[in-house]
């Protein structure tokens, strides 16, 4: 879903596993776990979705980064097997 947020482009949750998916204008893609669905609600209903957001969300469930630096990462992990050391 889009949001008219100078922060969140974009939203998806689903309420069977509490996953809720953001995506951050300028950062990427955030996925969060174990998010209740009246956080969701409360999100898409915002005045201020960017303000719910850093508010309500960013630091209060666990998340896996997956924007940009956060795939960057991932893939020279599994090149080098170590943590960002190339052989």
């Amino acid at each position: 879903m889009e949001l008219s947020s100078k922060l969140v482009k974009s939203v998806a949750y689903d309420p069977s596993t509490g996953v809720l998916d953001i995506e951050i204008r300028l950062k990427g893609h955030r996925r969060y776990f174990n998010v209740p669905l009246v956080v969701y609600e409360n999100l898409i209903t915002a005045t201020s979705p960017g303000w719910y957001y850093t508010r309500h969300i960013r630091d209060a469930y666990p998340r896996s980064a997956e924007g940009a630096e956060g795939r960057a990462k991932q893939v020279l992990r599994m090149v080098t097997g170590k943590r960002g050391q190339l052989s």
